[in-house]
C-alpha cells in the first residue's frame, strides 16, 4: 500500500507540477503578447489620477453652458472667434517654436456632449492658414509632425506610440483617462481627437477588472 501510496504521489505531483508550468507559460505567453498600448492603459489608470483639462481651460465634464459660457469669455478677450462653418470654435496661434519662422494656424474645435450634456470628447482640426496645394512644406505630412510637437508641448506627459483602437492605428497619446489621437484628414487638414477613456462612451476598451477598479 505505502508503494501505491507512493508512486500515486509522485504522479500527483507531476501533474501539478506540469499544470503549473502550463500557467506560467500561458502568463509569459499572453504578456508577452499584450500590446504596448494595452500595457500603456492598465499603467496609466493604475495611477488612480485624472486628466480633464482639454484646451483653453475646457475640461472633460463641463456643461453645454459652461462651455459657451467659456467660449464667449474667450472671444471677449480676443482669443477665439465662431469658426468658418458656425459649428466650431476657431483659435488663430503663430507656433514659432517647432517651425524656422513663427507659422501661423488655425485650430477648430467642437466638443462632443453626453446624455447629460456634460463634455465627453473634444474634436478639433489643425491646418495652415497659408495653405495651398502648391505650397508642399504646408500640406498635412508636414503639419502632423508639427502637431504631434505642438501637443507634446500643450500637455507634457507620455510620448506617442502607434496604436490599434477600434478599426483604425493612430498615433495615440494616453495619460491618465486622456487619450489623444492624431490623423491627417487631407491634403490640408491633421485631425485631433481628445477623450476620456473612463467615460461610458469610450469604455469599451476597458477590461472588466480594469472597470471595478475606477468605479
Amino acid at each position: 500500500m505505502s508503494i501505491y501510496f507512493s508512486q500515486s504521489m509522485m504522479t500527483n505531483w507531476r501533474f501539478i507540477k506540469y499544470q503549473g508550468s502550463v500557467l506560467v507559460f500561458a502568463v509569459i505567453f499572453v504578456s508577452c503578447f499584450q500590446s504596448d498600448y494595452t500595457k500603456l492603459v492598465k499603467s496609466e489608470l493604475a495611477r488612480g489620477i485624472r486628466n480633464d483639462s482639454i484646451l483653453l481651460g475646457i475640461k472633460f465634464g463641463d456643461s453645454r453652458d459652461d462651455f459657451f459660457g467659456r467660449c464667449f469669455d474667450l472671444n471677449r478677450e480676443h482669443l477665439v472667434t465662431q469658426g468658418p462653418s458656425g459649428l466650431s470654435v476657431q483659435y488663430l496661434f503663430s507656433d514659432s517654436l517647432f517651425h524656422y519662422k513663427p507659422t501661423q494656424i488655425r485650430l477648430l474645435f467642437s466638443p462632443s456632449f453626453d446624455v447629460n450634456n456634460k463634455i465627453s470628447d473634444m474634436n478639433m482640426e489643425f491646418n495652415y492658414l497659408g495653405w495651398a496645394p502648391w505650397n508642399k512644406h504646408l500640406q498635412s505630412d508636414s503639419l502632423e509632425v508639427k502637431v504631434k510637437d505642438i501637443l507634446m508641448k500643450w500637455y507634457v506627459g507620455n510620448k506617442f506610440i502607434t496604436a490599434k483602437t477600434g478599426d483604425k492605428t493612430w498615433p495615440v497619446k494616453l495619460d491618465a483617462n486622456r487619450r489623444i489621437l492624431v490623423s491627417k484628414k487631407d491634403a490640408q487638414t491633421v485631425v485631433v481627437k481628445v477623450q476620456d477613456i473612463l467615460h461610458p462612451k469610450f469604455r469599451h476598451s476597458i477590461t472588466e477588472k480594469e472597470k471595478d477598479k475606477t468605479k
